[in-house]
């Protein structure tokens, strides 16, 4: 793109942001011969290096990068505090932002008997559709843990996947957590419509959320089909696509969703047969590569540099596009990636 093309325009904040959480490994529905993954499904070794967070580690630090990696903590009730909270310190020893992570489905493993009593007390993962109190005490769980693992206080908080409602934003502001990133409009609209936001950033009931990015990828007559912004779901071409025309649009910020598993690819639910994901490493390293190479344009910030320019609200933006072409060429770059 030129730079003619980018006249009057203002930079556009980019964040990279990792979601850095364990898995249940299938564990709530076969508890007999499965069981929760810890380390193994964050650094994600193949033949002694990590394809995981190493490798996310290592190519923000090639292009002199900084992201925001929202850590899981509720998974404490079934590991302790030890796994996270070393991963976490990890990621703040490389001078990257660390923020609050949930998912509420751990909380499942408070009960000794949790085997037998999955089939009357199912595991519930979403933090919409809860009481005023039981968001508060899944909340502060959060962040007690951060606290016994000598984490700051989170400024931020990301909801696990990215379900949420306007009572999590009230409880956030009572509880003073200023900045969030819980929306995705294409993984997980919603049930208030009003919360139907696909980019910049909103103030809900005195917090400010900064969804993650969503677009249009294919529209017929009146109905269009959306996607969020990640690294597994979008190819580089649109994703370059999104970010020159959220410079021309002034959309900031725009919010790049991924997760360490994401770079591997796991032939069984306890990430014990892993090769790379040749496709997605390869995506990530040339979006560092770009937004090394455009800091003219682009401003790429962690939540927590971000929160001190983020303090009034954006207007509605409009919603971002791709053309047909790129989404059928995705379309098949990703098919023949999950097949060989």
């Amino acid at each position: 793109m030129s730079t003619n093309s980018f006249a009057a325009t203002m930079k556009t904040d980019v964040c990279l942001t990792f979601d850095v959480e364990f898995t249940i490994g299938g564990a709530f529905s076969d508890p007999a011969n499965k069981q929760p993954v810890s380390e193994r499904s964050v650094f994600c070794d193949v033949d002694g290096e990590s394809q995981g967070l190493g490798f996310i580690l290592n190519t923000l630090s090639k292009h002199k990068l900084t992201a925001t990696f929202f850590v899981e903590a509720l998974n404490f009730h079934y590991f302790g505090d030890s796994p996270m909270s070393d991963i976490a310190k990890t990621i703040l020893a490389a001078g990257h932002d660390v923020q609050l992570h949930l998912h509420p489905c751990w909380r499942h493993f408070r009960m000794e008997d949790w085997q037998t009593q999955l089939s009357s007390i199912p595991p519930n993962d979403s933090m919409a559709e809860r009481s005023t109190e039981d968001i508060r005490e899944i909340i502060q769980e959060g962040m007690q843990a951060f606290a016994r693992w000598g984490i700051a206080k989170p400024i931020a908080i990301r909801t696990g996947g990215l379900q949420v409602d306007k009572t999590v934003y009230h409880v956030m502001q009572e509880l003073g957590v200023p900045l969030a990133s819980n929306i995705g409009v294409a993984i997980s609209p919603p049930i208030n419509s009003e919360l139907h936001f696909s980019s910049g950033r909103h103030s809900i009931a005195g917090v400010l959320e900064m969804p993650v990015l969503s677009y249009c990828d294919l529209s017929f007559r009146q109905k269009k089909h959306l996607k969020s912004l990640t690294i597994t779901g979008s190819s580089w071409s649109e994703t370059r696509h999104l970010l020159n025309n959220a410079v021309r649009k002034n959309i900031s910020p725009v919010v790049i969703l991924s997760h360490p598993s994401e770079f591997v690819k796991h032939r069984d639910v306890q990430y014990t047969q892993l090769a790379p994901n040749r496709l997605n490493q390869s995506r990530f390293k040339t979006l560092c590569l770009f937004l090394e190479k455009n800091q003219q344009h682009f401003n790429v910030l962690t939540f927590t540099k971000g929160h001190s320019c983020w303090q009034a609200q954006q207007e509605e933006q409009a919603l971002l596009s791709v053309t047909t072409g790129m989404t059928i060429r995705r379309m098949l770059e990703n098919k023949f990636n999950d097949t060989f």
